[in-house]
């Protein structure tokens, strides 16, 4: 377990599935994603959760996280891919049960994730990619620290019309300038 101060993170586990698709399959929280449709069953999910739970073996950290409030309740998933072993770099999604947006859980996840990445396990580098209208995500990203670097034109559809995905990352340098001390809201 990896706590924060709102959340704390552990390793998905199978009984997790269910969770995991009910949220997969949320029009509010796929939209985020910049998915229109998710078309995703149970059982895809729970296969994907098994091919986690198999990937964990091969690097130093989890491969997917839910993340709980202090309370016990799910609030959110964590995906880190490690497709950059030897560069120690990692690709991050994070989404948050629609249910908790706006109280703090999105921010306190990534700050949470970020101080276990860069102190904890060794990262250099977290990569990720965000559907240009999630205005939300692109906001918390950009004040923890995230820069664009490139952008995937009309990769992404969303609301019938074809979006942009940004990609941003956050070298470990960089995070232990900000630590965990990042620019206000609106900043």
């Amino acid at each position: 377990m990896i706590p924060g101060e709102l959340v704390n993170l552990r390793a998905v586990e199978r009984h997790d599935a269910p969770l995991i698709h009910r949220w997969l399959t949320d029009p509010a929280v796929m939209h985020g994603w910049g998915w229109s449709s998710p078309v995703r069953s149970l059982y895809d999910v729970a296969r994907q959760v098994e091919s986690w739970l198999e990937g964990e073996s091969t690097t130093t950290f989890p491969a997917a996280l839910v993340a709980e409030s202090l309370a016990g309740d799910p609030v959110g998933l964590v995906i880190l891919r490690s497709q950059r072993l030897e560069a120690r770099s990692v690709d991050l999604s994070l989404l948050v049960d629609a249910a908790c947006w706006g109280q703090g859980f999105g921010a306190d996840i990534l700050q949470t994730v970020l101080d276990a990445c860069f102190d904890g396990w060794g990262v250099h580098r977290i990569g990720i990619q965000v559907e240009a209208g999630n205005t939300r995500a692109l906001a918390l990203y950009r004040r923890y620290g995230f820069r664009e670097e490139g952008r995937l034109r009309e990769a992404a559809f969303r609301d019938g019309q074809h979006t942009d995905i940004l990609l941003h990352a956050l070298l470990a340098a960089e995070w232990r300038v900000i630590g965990d001390c990042p620019a206000p809201p609106g900043s």
